[in-house]
């Protein structure tokens, strides 16, 4: 009963910090990446006792039936969280560079642990066209709003 109560908790503080930010944020693109970013730490809120669940205590027969071990568990629970975290940020950038003037057809990201241990967009591959103000508004949009540097982006014109 701790375990409900406490993961209800969880996910209810990071739901009003959620709702703080979202009120205290501006108007505009700052307040798009503040929705992803919340809507993030709103998921990870939700998944993070699931991602520590213990298998083998949930009935003495699980390990006869070939369930994960503990180990295996948080491995497929963090993965699950690494290719959502690409995926939500892979359309974000499509969606931008839209709005930018830019055809992104194809955004790949990869995601790494920050020094913290936190799953975060590390590099993304581009594939599209635009023109050449419209990759520099792309990439500096990258940069500055998902903390992916120049030198992590990989931008290919499509069909070349």
């Amino acid at each position: 009963m701790e375990f409900l109560k406490s993961w209800i908790l969880g996910i209810t503080a990071a739901a009003l910090a959620a709702a703080l930010a979202q009120s205290l944020t501006p108007e505009g693109t700052v307040k798009k990446v503040g929705k992803l970013v919340c809507g993030l730490v709103l998921l990870l809120a939700v998944l993070r006792p699931v991602v520590r669940l213990d298998p083998a205590a949930l009935s003495p027969d699980w390990a006869a039936l070939g369930a994960l071990t503990q180990t295996e568990a948080e491995e497929s629970g963090e993965e699950a969280l690494k290719i959502l975290i690409a995926k939500k940020t892979g359309a974000y950038i499509v969606d931008k560079g839209q709005s930018l003037g830019c055809r992104v057809t194809r955004a790949a990201v990869t995601v790494a642990e920050d020094p913290s241990g936190w799953p975060v967009p590390w590099s993304v591959e581009l594939t599209g066209s635009w023109t050449g103000e419209g990759r520099q508004a792309l990439e500096r949009a990258v940069a500055e709003e998902l903390n992916i540097p120049p030198e992590r982006q990989s931008y290919q014109e499509e069909g070349s």
